[in-house]
């Protein structure tokens, strides 16, 4: 890889993060703190979860996980009323939407193309590798309890 290239992947991975952050600051409308970002190449263990795939000039996928507690809290605090059980995988399937959104239109402000996938709901107990690394980073709302972020990287 020329340096061109490994400058232009480190700005798309720090577009993507900071991208990330940002869509998750401006949907989640519950108070919070971001840890600082941890880079990995482990396999990641998934109890619940959405992942939205992302593509066009960096490819990878985006992972919120947290218990269902807290994705039921925030869709409590979206919308006013406590979603029903039936209810939570639509609406983390919603949230995963929102905040890859988010994600897609930080990026194409910053000159990056991409495309998002729809949300796939992970649900049990699921181990996921075959990316080349993730940057993951932990939000933890002090009223609800802990969400991870993770960016998994293809590139």
């Amino acid at each position: 890889m020329s340096s061109s290239t490994e400058v232009n992947t480190n700005e798309v991975i720090k577009e993507l993060y900071n991208g990330s952050v940002q869509s998750i600051k401006n949907v989640v409308p519950v108070e919070h703190q971001f840890e600082s970002p941890k880079m990995t190449t482990n396999p990641l263990n998934v109890k619940y979860g959405v992942l939205i795939g992302y593509s066009g000039t960096f490819k990878g996928d985006l992972l919120i996980q947290a218990d269902h507690h807290v994705f039921s809290s925030i869709g409590e605090a979206l919308y006013g009323m406590q979603l029903s059980e039936d209810m939570l995988d639509s609406f983390s399937g919603e949230l995963g939407n929102m905040l890859a959104g988010g994600l897609s239109t930080h990026l194409a402000n910053a000159g990056i193309d991409t495309d998002i996938t729809h949300p796939t709901i992970i649900s049990g107990s699921a181990n996921l590798s075959g990316f080349k690394r993730v940057l993951e980073v932990e939000i933890h709302y002090p009223s609800i309890g802990d969400m991870k972020m993770s960016l998994l990287l293809n590139q």
